[in-house]
Order: C-alpha cells, then sequence, then structure tokens
C-alpha cells in the first residue's frame, strides 16, 4: 500500500502509474483513488493552499483550496498524452498530460510532438479567489485544523509569494539551472495555442528583449471584497465541468503548478501591435496577462475532485445534516436550547441596548437564509431594518464585529453618496480582457451585509449611484444580481442576508422594520458599552453560538397537517370581521415569523404557542410604527 509522501508528494507519479496500467487516465478512476486516500483524518495530510505559504509547497504536490468561484475562462486545448523517444535506444513510450501545465520527459528523452499518437483533449479554467467575507475565527479554525505543517525542502528552488516584475528573468535563469541539473528534463509547455518547443532558454529570450519603459504592473486580483486578503488561484478542472457555476463555495484538491516559465508578459497600451495572435484569434496583451498571471501570485491548481461546501463553520465537521455526526451535534444541541437561546437572547438584548423585541427579530434575521424559491420569489429571506439607531459610524462597525464573530461570512457596506456613485456593486464583463470584473455584491451563499444607512448624508445620486441603489432593492426584494455584459444583463441568484442601520425608515425595501425603543445609556461610550459583551459570554457559549447559527439555517423545516389546519383557521376568523386586520402579505409575513421562531428554537416544525408568540411579536411591532409607515404595509 502507497505510503502518504506517494499520493500527497507524488500525485503525478500515481497518474503515471494509473495511465501504464490502463493506457489512459479516467477522472473517475483517479478521482476514486485520492478521495479513498484523503478520507477521514487523511484530509489534513494535504496541505492548505489557504494556510500555507505558497514558497513553502512543494510543486506538483497535491494540495487543497477552499474559495469561491469568481469567474469561468474558456475552455483550454492540452496535451492530454504524448509520445516520448528516447535518444539512446530509439524506443517509445506514451506519457499522460493530464493534471500538469508542463510536458516533461527524463534526460535521455525527447517528445515526439509529430507523433500521430498523441492526443489533444480540453480542460476548463476557474478563477478562485478567498471566500469573500470569510470571518477571522473561520479562517483561524482551518489553520488549526491544517494537520501537517510544511517546510520547505531542499530539493527543489521554492517560488517566492511576491517578486518584483523586473526579477523576472533571473529567476528564470535560476530555476532553467536547476531544472538542467536535475533529472527532470526539456519541459514544453501543455497548451496547445503555444509553441510545443518552448524552452527556458527561449523564456530567457524573450525577457531580455522585452522594450525599456514598458514595465507591465501587477495583475489585479479582482477580489469581489477590496480589503479582502488571501490567494487567487486557476484552477483547472478535467471531469464534471458543468457541475461548477460561478459563486459557488468549493474546497478543490489537486496538483499545485508553479513553473515560472507560465507567467506571461505583455506591454499593455492602446496599440494594436500588442495584440497576440494565437491560431488565427487576436489576443489583447490586457487578456493575455489577466488569464496568465505569475504564478507566484497565482498559483494553478489542476484539480483531481472538488467539494461543494454546504456551510464554512470549521467548529461542524458534517457538511449535509443527512450526516449521522450531524444529527449528534443536533441532538446535543437541543438538549441544551432552552438555556443556550436565554443566554443568546441577553447577549443580543444588550448589544440593542436591552430592547427584547428588537432581540427577537434581529435573531431571525441572523437564521435567515433562502430555502427555496416559488417562481421569481425566494422563500426564506428576511431583510431587517433597524431603525433609531445611534448616528454613528461607530455603532455599525461594533456591531458588525459582533456579527462577524458569530456568523462565517459578513461584509459591511457604508450608504454614502460617494460610495453608491463610486462603487462597482454588480460584477461586469470586460471584454477587452475577457474577464469578469468583481463586484461588491459578488458574494457567496450565507453572507450577512450590513448595510449602514446612518452615514448617509444629502446630495446628488449620479447615474452609477441610481443603478447601485437599484441593484441593493433588487438584492433585498428578489435576492438576484444583474450581472453587466454590455450587451445584456444576465441574472444571478443569491442567498444574502441583508441588514440596515438606518435613524428613520430606510430608503431600501426590507421585509421587516423594527424601531429601537431603548437607546444607549447616559454617561456611557459605545466601546465601553460592547466591551460587556465579554462578561455575558464565554469561548465556549460563542463556539456553540457560531454552531448553532449553522445549524439552525440547515434544519429541514416542514408544517406537519394539524398545524397547517389551526393556522388556516385562524387567518379565516381574523379576516371575518375586517379583512384589513390581517392581509395576504401580512399572513405570509407571518409564515416566513413562524418558521424563524421554529428554527430558532432548533424545532422542525411550529407550534400553535410559536404561532400565537409569532402574532404577538406583530403586534408589538407595528405599534411601535409612526401612522405613515404603517400604512406602508411594514
Amino acid at each position: 500500500m502507497p505510503v502518504v509522501d506517494d499520493w500527497v508528494n507524488d500525485p503525478l507519479g500515481i497518474i503515471q502509474n494509473i495511465y501504464d496500467k490502463d493506457g489512459q487516465v479516467e477522472g473517475k478512476v483517479v478521482r476514486d483513488y485520492f478521495i479513498s486516500r484523503s478520507k477521514g483524518n487523511a484530509m489534513s495530510w494535504i496541505p492548505s493552499l489557504n494556510d500555507t505559504p505558497l514558497h513553502t509547497l512543494r510543486p506538483n504536490s497535491l494540495v487543497r483550496y477552499r474559495c469561491m468561484i469568481q469567474d469561468m475562462y474558456d475552455p483550454e486545448f492540452y496535451l492530454g498524452s504524448y509520445e516520448v523517444v528516447d535518444t539512446k535506444t530509439g524506443k517509445t513510450s506514451m506519457k499522460s498530460g493530464k493534471y500538469k501545465d508542463i510536458a516533461e520527459c527524463a534526460s535521455f528523452q525527447q517528445i515526439n510532438m509529430d507523433s500521430t499518437n498523441n492526443k489533444t483533449m480540453d480542460r476548463q479554467t476557474l478563477y478562485g479567489v478567498p471566500i469573500p467575507g470569510e470571518s477571522e475565527w473561520v479562517k483561524a479554525g482551518y489553520t488549526e485544523r491544517v494537520g501537517t505543517k510544511v517546510h520547505p525542502s531542499t530539493s527543489y528552488t521554492p517560488v517566492r509569494c511576491k517578486r518584483g516584475l523586473d526579477e523576472e528573468g533571473s529567476e528564470v535563469n535560476s530555476h532553467s539551472e536547476a531544472m538542467e541539473t536535475s533529472d527532470s528534463a526539456k519541459p514544453a509547455t501543455m497548451e496547445t495555442g503555444q509553441s510545443s518547443t518552448t524552452s527556458f532558454e527561449n523564456k530567457r529570450t524573450c525577457a531580455n528583449d522585452r522594450p525599456a519603459g514598458n514595465n507591465p504592473v501587477l495583475p489585479d486580483l479582482n477580489f469581489p471584497l477590496p480589503e479582502e486578503k488571501g490567494i487567487s488561484c486557476l484552477v483547472k478542472v478535467y471531469d464534471n465541468i458543468d457541475g461548477f457555476c460561478v459563486n459557488d463555495l468549493v474546497e478543490f484538491v489537486g496538483v499545485l503548478s508553479v513553473d515560472p516559465s507560465l507567467a506571461q508578459f505583455e506591454p499593455e497600451d492602446q496599440s494594436s501591435q500588442n495584440n497576440i495572435c494565437t491560431d488565427a484569434f487576436e489576443v489583447s496583451a490586457e487578456e493575455k496577462n489577466a488569464h496568465a498571471p505569475p504564478p507566484s501570485l497565482v498559483p494553478r491548481l489542476h484539480a483531481v475532485f472538488g467539494t461543494k461546501l454546504t456551510h464554512i463553520n470549521p467548529l461542524l465537521a458534517p457538511s449535509t445534516p443527512q450526516e449521522d455526526s450531524f444529527k449528534e451535534v443536533l441532538t446535543r444541541l437541543q438538549g441544551e436550547i432552552t438555556a443556550l437561546r436565554q443566554q443568546i437572547m441577553a447577549t443580543l438584548e444588550h448589544i440593542l441596548f436591552g430592547d427584547k423585541l428588537a432581540a427577537e427579530y434581529f435573531l431571525c434575521h441572523l437564521l435567515s437564509s433562502v430555502y427555496a424559491r416559488a417562481d421569481v420569489m425566494p422563500l426564506g429571506k428576511f431583510c431587517l431594518n433597524l431603525t433609531c439607531c445611534p448616528t454613528t459610524p461607530e455603532y455599525s462597525a461594533l456591531l458588525h464585529r459582533f456579527i462577524s464573530s458569530v456568523v462565517t461570512k459578513s461584509h459591511i457596506l457604508p450608504i454614502t453618496i460617494e460610495n453608491m456613485n463610486k462603487v462597482r456593486l454588480c460584477p461586469q464583463k470586460d471584454y477587452t480582457a475577457n474577464r469578469l470584473l468583481s463586484g461588491v455584491l459578488q458574494l457567496g451563499a450565507d453572507t450577512s451585509l450590513i448595510l449602514d444607512e446612518t452615514v448617509l448624508q444629502a446630495g446628488q445620486l449620479d447615474a452609477n449611484g441610481v443603478k447601485n441603489m437599484t441593484a441593493l432593492g433588487n438584492l433585498i426584494n428578489w435576492q438576484k444580481v444583474e450581472y453587466d455584459f454590455s450587451y445584456h444583463r444576465q441574472e444571478f441568484m443569491s442567498d444574502v442576508a441583508v441588514l440596515v442601520l438606518s435613524e428613520a425608515k430606510s430608503l431600501l425595501p426590507s421585509d421587516c422594520l423594527v424601531p429601537l425603543t431603548a437607546s444607549l445609556p447616559a454617561g456611557v461610550s459605545l466601546q465601553d458599552y460592547f466591551s460587556r459583551v465579554d462578561n455575558l459570554t464565554s469561548p465556549d457559549f460563542i463556539n456553540k453560538f457560531r454552531v448553532y447559527v449553522t445549524v439552525a439555517k440547515m434544519l429541514d423545516y416542514s408544517m406537519s397537517g394539524e398545524i397547517q389546519t389551526a393556522i388556516q383557521d385562524d387567518f379565516v376568523n381574523i379576516r371575518k370581521d375586517d379583512p384589513k386586520n390581517m392581509t395576504i402579505d401580512d399572513f405570509h409575513k407571518l409564515l416566513n415569523l413562524v418558521r424563524l421562531l421554529a428554527i430558532s428554537h432548533l424545532q422542525t416544525s411550529p407550534t400553535q404557542n410559536l404561532w400565537n408568540q409569532a402574532k404577538s411579536m406583530e403586534t408589538q411591532r407595528k405599534q411601535r410604527l409612526p401612522q405613515s409607515t404603517e400604512n406602508q404595509n411594514q
């Protein structure tokens, strides 16, 4: 049985052995092999690209990468298998070209590019970015779970994470010399659009022939959130190409490729002379630079298999509610839900200045998610508009800090005239570089978005500002974002929990408007007040809170026939005297509220008591609303 070093440090050797045995490399065979080896705790033996410095990772080794798919590039062709010739004996043999960028052979062999046995195949390239808004405790949790601490090997020259562009030539030279003195031999690029005889010497010549004054700039990593940190990656998928979509959260396991020769730099100016002709197609310098950034900044990952993530909570190992371990966690939490929920409510009441009703609605908001769609209507969303908030950015920042401490993904967006006029919220297609420019609203599912309207001042929205405000309204109402492809707009479905903080009723729509009736105690600063949350919580409670939020969202909710009948009868009786007492819209909001109350108690079905509580909460909430606002069905 192969030891761990075989399949983690030398996956290409394993794949070549499969090819030698079967004469081909079937994706299912490779996938099944590595999945079987990485089951259970063995997954921790695979280094994580998110948590390990790139320069410490061994090239062509197996790594993990947790990301959101930000863009999908056009399929590319490559040599799936190729013939090599022994220069001493003249014997020929076949090698697999899958899961690699560079065609390699031994020093006594030569690649026969004219062989009729060579086979061209295609693969899909995805652009992965760090999961937008991922909380610090999530990143720390995954870092702690990394079982293998990787140290640089002395048998290869490590690739530095950051490199000045003027050093490209010297780095290629040093790598070339290392290759020439090693047992591996003259590589050739795998993409069929490039010359098959490309060598490191040719790359060195190209680097030295760059015109002075046209030094390229570092590539834009295209993160949806500008302040995001982490590593982006070009993920090359060989199987189940149609199984991944833009905005999917995925953990890929694949072969790391960081060869310096993969970088392609072209000076970017407006001259048509800088367009590169590839296979009779004219490719702009911008596109070439965007699609082939330096691997020291954007490594390549040849995916062996990928797993879509239903959640990214590192404290909850099971990924689906069907797993036995998930059911054990749920049963344990249900056994202590009364005490746990009381402590959660006490914490939420504190950050809302003692407002118990607002705390109930706030908890429902934290647990909301889109669980289904009826035609175009998203079911389960619960956009909460808290009004009468302190008109200071400090409160929204402190509230965001608390939210990010319990949810896995969050982001705060100040609603100012300047932001609305300048920020790109919706992704936009850049046809010159042939890539999708990210926007702030390109977020993964289950993200909490805080819109701070308390900082809004008088001013004039330009055309982009109006478009951004419309985009926020569409996100809140329909949970969709329109991506701008210039010639048309395409809707992408979202699942983002939106919280709006405002002084009065927001300019934006919402599902629930709750005015705060309490305020900060006199003589106490916001910093001091929020610091008292630490006295209400402990690390053990916070971890339970985090698991509770994730588990509650994943509950399989349903309504029994008995409670359905009771609710319908109640609805009819309320409308008997005056239909205005409960409109159809009011009834739908109550059904959503009672669902959220049920899952907040970790119950999969509502009870009569919860239905009565939902009606009581709505009555109290409406009593707080000004008459003009109440008439607007808020």
